[in-house]
């Protein structure tokens, strides 16, 4: 027997809902008074933190005061001596305490804001508030603590010169180091995902502002945080807190899995470091130097001249920072690269082989780059000036920090290339590879003839040989010309605009190309339909069938006796209902299907399963939510007698009164003019909604032409088909078992009635097939599911689910004078069918957002601009439910 066949357990899961009489904006709004229970220290922390700044500053304004406590440093903190006027030690402690919640500015603020909302809101939900601020205070205390002293170690390991610049570096904390160390603490109590997503996230961003700034408070930020990860381990262990079983986890953290988040996290930092060397206070960080290097700060001047003026590697990332800051080419540069490195993370991130061939080539270009910068610049200029072994010392080092950490990521990607299978097709790459070189040709041949055009102005004035070493520059955002001689600088605006267009030009393609090779792109394979066609023969679910239709892709079993159907959309793997083919592979398919998108970095969301399959997922470790409800109509038990089916018996005589048949058939063993009516119906049909027609589950007359589809129609007296419905086979073994209601439409005109004239009909004829033929009799006829319709009428939910939900009961209220789900299921009732609930199931809740755009483009892979402005019209609350006919 199918999964739909007998009404489902109803188990408790939890917490129990709102009433289902409850609209789904007063359920929503209990649910956000309950979240607000568990969540409250979050927004009181973050208005705290805003009020406070925002009353320091108008003090300051007011009377005229500049008091930062940014403007620390370790040197006053412990070797300042108080002089009349002056704060003490104390007073420096003050100022530094100060730091934990008085930030730079509004940019600061508003980020800071939106991190303490989101960690304190986190950590109480896990914590409860006394441990929330327990753990933030002794993170921050010893992490304040331990931090110093880390910096102190390192630091101390430099020459008297190093420690002396470090001592006078700005020094303050921030709200980050407060409440890092609460988020780390509650990480210890979350599932293997939630718990490596957080720490990832929060290491990588408080690591990339240690490395590319150094400040000192940076290293109490690192340690506030492993304070707080070390006291939360202890906490759960104390709590008996224990991982989730193997089998719910084992899909999501295998092998490529983590070396395509570790490599991609890495990616991510060297993204930024340009952005932070450029707006840190502070630039002693490990990969300073680098960010620096990547970020195009030296322009006209070289780096090696400002080493060689200034004989230190250190105070050349000193002097550098002061050149050409207000330039707009440098910003332009640095910020397409960040989001061109980003794009090329999110590559890694997804798996993708050509993201990992392009970041061994690009980050060989740095070390490339790098190498001329440091050697082969210096050894052409060493022929006009010496330079002493002090300089090449220097330079040297320089090597070191600008081209280790590009080198260390190549290998890295280079020993787990294997992990990166996910390929791109040819065709992409070639088109991409030629239109980043036709891109390039055509703004190098702008900028020389240009320049060749304009000689004059440029100075000194411009010669093909000084337009040709200079177009590198154009490009990248490192200086390559190796001698401010050798630099031409533009004397008018439209010299200006021109050397910056071709840089412009080139990285935005470049975007654009990245992004085309790195998307999901999964070509559709007839073969495999053809084969997945036959399959749905052996088995499956009453909404199987619906896997034959085009635009689906498919998993196959090792074996090949089971399949899934998907399409893959926002990085999600969204499924059509559940496996088909062998029931006896089923749960093993949803396991291996799981394994399968995570090779491919996606997101698995299994759209339309029923309560076998989402009790299978769940054990695996998957949430569900309720995303429709689905009626079943048993054959053998059809009768019309009482009450409650007037409506349909007076449907059925009304019919029959008027001359009314119906007739039993396949699309293309209809008649032809019976063929064209029911295309003019459906059109007729379409025509009068302010949206397309809807897909994925909901098929059209395209779906009408398998032969196995039947098809029943009403005709009346004159030949004129007042109505047609689909009916979808569920198989076993090559055996039809049940049919499944599908496509539903009538004339405008057609007497009221007719849809139930029609569905009680196929259920009349379903029921003699089982008087007359019991070994062929169905056992099942489904009338499909209303999607958004029915949601929480049968089972109770915990209360994150819950708010979802409800969430998407507002939706189908918003929606339902467009498609009237709700009434749709209202008419289906009148059937008096067994209601049978319908889940989309997921592993990772914070892929909710792309899975809902997902379904959004499933069911409306043609949705247009220009209807958008009717679709809003049409999004108006309905006055009341009309029990009408749609599809």
């Amino acid at each position: 027997m199918t999964q739909t066949q007998q009404p489902p357990q109803k188990t408790p899961r939890q917490a129990s809902k709102p009433a289902p009489h409850q609209t789904g904006w007063s359920a929503l709004n209990i649910d956000m008074r309950g979240w607000w229970t568990k969540h409250w220290t979050g927004p009181v922390a973050a208005i705290v933190l805003v009020v406070l700044n925002i009353s320091v500053w108008i003090w300051q304004l007011t009377h005229h005061v500049i008091r930062r406590p940014q403007d620390m440093t370790m040197l006053r903190m412990f070797h300042h001596t108080a002089e009349p006027g002056q704060s003490g030690t104390f007073a420096h402690f003050l100022k530094l305490l100060w730091s934990l919640v008085l930030v730079r500015g509004p940019f600061a603020l508003v980020l800071y804001a939106i991190a303490v909302l989101v960690i304190v809101s986190t950590a109480q939900a896990v914590l409860g508030v006394a441990r929330t601020l327990a753990t933030s205070l002794l993170g921050a205390v010893a992490g304040s603590t331990l931090g110093l002293g880390l910096c102190a170690i390192i630091t101390n390991l430099l020459d008297a010169e190093s420690w002396h610049a470090v001592q006078r570096l700005p020094f303050s904390l921030s709200p980050l180091t407060l409440f890092i160390g609460a988020l780390m603490a509650a990480s210890a109590f979350e599932s293997l995902l939630w718990k490596r997503r957080i720490r990832l996230i929060g290491y990588a961003f408080v690591l990339a502002g240690l490395l590319f700034s150094g400040n000192p408070g940076d290293y109490c930020t690192l340690a506030a945080a492993l304070v707080g990860q070390a006291v939360g381990t202890l906490m759960a262990r104390r709590r008996g807190q224990t991982e989730q079983p193997l089998e719910h986890e084992q899909w999501w953290h295998g092998t490529d899995y983590e070396a395509r988040r570790l490599i991609a996290a890495i990616q991510l930092i060297f993204a930024f470091g340009p952005i932070l060397a450029l707006v840190s206070s502070s630039h002693d960080g490990p990969l300073s130097t680098f960010g620096f290097f990547l970020s195009g700060l030296v322009g006209d001047e070289e780096l090696a001249d400002v080493c060689a003026d200034n004989m230190r590697a250190n105070s050349c990332v000193a002097m550098a920072k002061h050149y050409h800051f207000a330039m707009t080419g440098v910003w332009t540069r640095t910020i397409l690269l960040v989001v061109a490195l980003s794009i090329l993370a999110w590559g890694l991130y997804r798996g993708r082989k050509l993201a990992a061939r392009v970041s061994i080539v690009l980050n060989g270009l740095t070390v490339a780059l790098s190498l001329i910068y440091c050697v082969v610049f210096p050894l052409l200029d060493s022929a006009i000036m010496p330079i002493d072994a002090e300089l090449w010392i220097a330079l040297l080092q320089l090597l070191v920090a600008t081209a280790l950490p590009s080198v260390v990521l190549v290998v890295a990607i280079a020993v787990n290339m294997d992990h990166f299978s996910v390929l791109t097709a040819r065709s992409r790459i070639r088109r991409g590879v030629g239109a980043i070189a036709v891109t390039l040709l055509a703004t190098a041949g702008g900028f020389l003839t240009f320049g060749m055009l304009n000689r004059d102005a440029y100075t000194p004035r411009a010669t093909f040989g000084m337009l040709l070493r200079d177009l590198p520059h154009r490009y990248l955002p490192m200086g390559l010309i190796g001698s401010s001689r050798l630099h031409m600088h533009s004397t008018t605006v439209a010299s200006m605009v021109i050397n910056q267009l071709p840089g412009l030009v080139f990285w935005i393609v470049v975007l654009v190309v990245f992004l085309l090779w790195f998307r999901d792109a999964v070509s559709l394979n007839a073969a495999d339909r053809a084969r997945a066609s036959k399959l749905v023969e052996r088995g499956g679910e009453s909404m199987s069938f619906m896997t034959t239709w085009e635009d689906n892709h498919y998993w196959f079993s090792p074996s090949g006796r089971s399949a899934i159907a998907y399409r893959v959309s926002h990085g999600v793997a969204l499924t059509v209902t559940g496996p088909f083919g062998d029931p006896g592979e089923f749960d093993t398919s949803l396991r291996e299907f799981m394994r399968f998108c995570e090779r491919n970095s996606w997101s698995p969301a299994f759209y339309a399963v029923h309560d076998n399959s989402r009790e299978t997922l769940e054990s695996l470790g998957c949430s569900s939510i309720q995303v429709g409800t689905e009626m079943l109509v048993i054959p053998s038990t059809w009768q019309t007698r009482g009450k409650k089916w007037q409506d349909i018996r007076t449907a059925i005589n009304k019919a029959r009164r008027s001359g009314m048949t119906d007739v039993l058939t396949t699309f293309n063993e209809a008649p032809w003019e019976v063929r064209e009516q029911i295309i003019e119906i459906s059109e007729q049909w379409a025509e009068l909604k302010s949206l397309p027609e809807m897909k994925f589950t909901l098929g059209g007359i395209e779906e009408l032409r398998d032969p196995r589809v039947m098809l029943l129609y009403a005709i009346d007296a004159d030949g004129v088909v007042q109505g047609a419905t689909s009916w979808l086979p569920t198989y076993r073994d090559g055996k039809v078992i049940g049919w499944t209601l599908d496509f539903m439409r009538h004339r405008t005109d057609s007497p009221n009635g007719i849809m139930e004239f029609l569905i009680a009909r196929m259920a009349e004829r379903l029921h003699e097939q089982c008087a007359e033929e019991p070994d062929n009799a169905p056992q099942f006829m489904s009338l499909s599911a209303a999607p958004l319709a029915g949601i929480g009428d049968n089972t109770a939910d915990p209360e994150d689910v819950a708010v979802i939900e409800h969430a998407l009961q507002i939706v189908a209220d918003t929606l339902e004078p467009a498609y009237g789900f709700k009434s749709l299921y209202f008419f289906k009732r009148k059937f008096q069918p067994t209601p049978s609930p319908i889940y989309i199931c997921y592993p990772d809740a914070a892929a909710l957002p792309r899975i809902g755009l997902a379904v959004l483009s499933a069911y409306l892979p043609g949705l247009k601009a220009s209807q958008i402005p009717d679709m809003l019209k049409s999004l108006r609350p309905a006055p009341q439910a009309k029990e009408q006919e749609h599809q």
